[in-house]
């Protein structure tokens, strides 16, 4: 008669120390690992393609800190890294009731783990999962990627997802610090042009909803051939994050019936918003009206359009 294998009671097994690595790049992308299928995911049925942050045991008399660094060298070979953030607290997480015995060496209801963010400093051709450590270890990963944080928790196995949302909520400003640091570095404004219309577009309609896309479009196309109309964009990359367009007009408030610049519509994306960017488009619109021998630059808004009220105080 065969014998029954029995699950070991989960208030009896203790948790195993472990710490976690969360990997900065410069833009305030994360590093994720698709992780190798083991024995555990195969009993518990989890997705082969789950992607994970860099996590390891402490070993006995190790410091958590240290353990991060050797644990993020052993799986992905990186080295070039600064400590740039610690959650003070563990974070706990149990494994499926189907796991216990198989995962863990079966020791362990789960594990509590020390998280470290760290900003990556080094070239990408560091980064190894394939033979990592110089092939001294096994391959955790098949392979990587540059994530947003906050995308993390939903590319998780379901028991570690408390865990992830957990570790979003600690490291978040630290995305947005190293985000909006590199699009201050990066951003750029230029005129628009042709090439640039279906992305100009769509920002548009951000701002002007109640028309339809086709409308923008043939709107575009005829703003550009105009000599007295001209649009600027602001660029993060290759990606138009804001806009100004600014037109010459005849002032039928002034007796002389002057010309003068207008601001026809500014709109900059929520994320690049307080950074200055409205001003440095507008200084771009001031520019284009002094070459064009115009000595004022109005605008209005609409009364019931509490972001712009704020934006002309």
């Amino acid at each position: 008669m065969s014998k029954i294998a029995k699950t070991p009671k989960r208030k009896h097994m203790p948790y195993r120390d472990n710490v976690a690595c969360v990997v900065f790049n410069s833009q305030g992308r994360v590093f994720v690992g698709k992780r190798n299928s083991g024995k555990a995911a195969q009993k518990i049925n989890i997705d082969k393609s789950v992607w994970q942050f860099p996590q390891g045991g402490i070993d006995i008399g190790e410091q958590p800190l240290d353990a991060a660094k050797r644990e993020l060298y052993e799986e992905t070979s990186i080295k070039s890294i600064s400590l740039i953030g610690v959650i003070s607290d563990w974070i706990y997480y149990d494994i499926p009731d189907e796991a216990l015995g198989v995962a863990l060496k079966g020791k362990f209801r789960g594990q509590r783990q020390k998280w470290f963010a760290f900003l990556f400093e080094g070239s990408e051709s560091e980064i190894n999962v394939i033979a990592p450590a110089n092939g001294k270890h096994k391959s955790e990963f098949s392979t990587w990627r540059w994530e947003k944080l906050e995308k993390t928790p939903e590319l998780i196995v379901p028991f570690k997802r408390d865990a992830y949302l957990q570790v979003v909520k600690n490291f978040s400003d630290i995305a947005k610090k190293l985000h909006n640091k590199t699009a201050i570095k990066n951003a750029r404004i230029v005129k628009l042009k042709k090439n640039n219309i279906p992305l100009w577009v769509e920002l548009r309609r951000a701002l002007w909803s109640k028309y339809s896309r086709k409308y923008h479009q043939v709107e575009c196309e005829k703003l550009l051939k105009k000599d007295d109309y001209a649009a600027f964009g602001l660029f993060d990359g290759d990606i138009l994050v804001g806009f100004a367009e600014v037109s010459e007009r005849i002032d039928n408030e002034n007796l002389d019936r002057e010309s003068i610049a207008w601001l026809e519509g500014i709109y900059i994306s929520p994320d690049y918003r307080r950074k200055g960017f409205g001003k440095k488009l507008l200084k771009k619109c001031e520019k284009w009206a002094k070459k064009r021998q115009l000595k004022q630059l109005g605008s209005d808004i609409d009364i019931e359009n509490e972001h712009s009220i704020s934006a002309h105080n």
